[in-house]
């Protein structure tokens, strides 16, 4: 399409040829004619003066490119828009395959597409716009808003609460029995699992990931939550809005966490933790206690990462140090099989 005619649907400031042809987004190392980048640091304002045709960026870098400008607060995410406009999901026709199994009573919204082989459970209630793609099974009695996106073996169990706008990707488990048993006479009694998983708007979860129901109660995913592929949220979670975690993290039972959080890959939190606002975990790191609001944490057991870097620094020494201590037990004659 034009470049004027980009900036139209984006609302963006248009600086240079409205009538440039952009066939394609492109990353900054691709740039060429007929493309558009985005530059959102100095450190690729280079890219501007290349033969790409266009680039979003920032009023303060614009001035002095050489291609055309769109000018955005946020390039980042006006370039992910663009992407969309020139590579709209995929979404199948409108209908219902013949080889769907749907109970008598469960509630398709207009506009849905149910893919082949899709279990749906008494009860259930869809909203407008759905897309639930092959091989997916939803349970009896749960409850999904409008413009769903659910991917093939997807499995949702009963009683389940889902809002508008979210995505499932591959194989997620929703409302699977969370872990409970107690011990008794030598043996473990499973403990029932009779709560429920809400899941509000906007969340997107990812593929092979699992959301466990509550052992009473329920499990709640707020607003705007984002799960990456295997991550494992446990029974009684209870998840502030727009937090996101990295693949494999895995939270434990009962623990609370707060909005705008970020976990990175591989971390985990123990069960019973309360955690605050806008608290960034590293990757692999491991918390065992409460932390407050704008923590940053690493480390196993996870502390302020400004003392884990410490930590970090005198761990590659320990070799060195030991050395010395056990050369200055020996020269004051401390016996060091002691």
């Amino acid at each position: 399409m034009k470049l004027k005619d980009l900036a139209a649907r984006l609302g963006l400031e248009l600086r240079g040829n409205g009538d440039a042809e952009i066939f394609a987004p492109a990353p900054t190392e691709a740039a060429a004619p007929g493309m558009i980048i985005f530059v959102a640091t100095p450190k690729f304002a280079p890219a501007l003066q290349s033969n790409v045709s266009a680039a979003i960026t920032t009023a303060e870098l614009a001035s002095g490119a050489k291609c055309s400008t769109l000018i955005s607060e946020n390039p980042y995410a006006d370039f992910a828009r663009v992407l969309e406009i020139f590579f709209p999901p995929y979404r199948p026709q409108p209908g219902i395959d013949p080889s769907a199994q749907i109970a008598t009573d469960a509630k398709i919204g207009e506009n849905a597409s149910i893919g082949a082989r899709t279990v749906i459970g008494a009860g259930v209630t869809i909203g407008r716009d759905a897309i639930i793609h092959p091989n997916v099974t939803i349970y009896p009695d749960v409850r999904i808003g409008d413009r769903f996106t659910c991917h093939s073996q997807v499995s949702i169990r009963e009683g389940t609460s889902i809002g508008n706008r979210v995505t499932i990707l591959n194989g997620a488990v929703i409302g699977a029995d969370g872990f409970g048993f107690v011990e008794e006479r030598n043996d473990l009694i499973k403990i029932p699992q009779i709560g429920s998983v809400i899941i509000e708007d906007d969340v997107e979860i990812g593929a092979n990931s699992t959301v466990d129901r509550a052992t009473m109660g329920a499990t709640i995913l707020h607003r705007g939550v984002k799960l990456d592929d295997l991550v494992h949220i446990g029974h009684n979670c209870e998840i502030g809005e727009y937090s996101r975690f990295a693949g494999q993290v895995g939270i434990a039972g009962s623990t609370q966490i707060g909005k705008w959080c970020q976990f990175g890959g591989q971390s985990a939190c123990a069960d019973h933790v309360k955690i605050g606002d806008r608290v960034m975990v590293v990757a692999k790191a491991g918390i065992h206690n409460d932390l407050k609001d704008d923590s940053v944490v690493s480390g196993i057991p996870a502390v302020d990462v400004r003392k884990f870097r410490r930590y970090a620094a005198v761990l590659t020494r320990l070799p060195e140090i030991f050395r010395r201590v056990r050369a200055i037990e020996h020269r004051i004659g401390i016996n060091v099989n002691d």
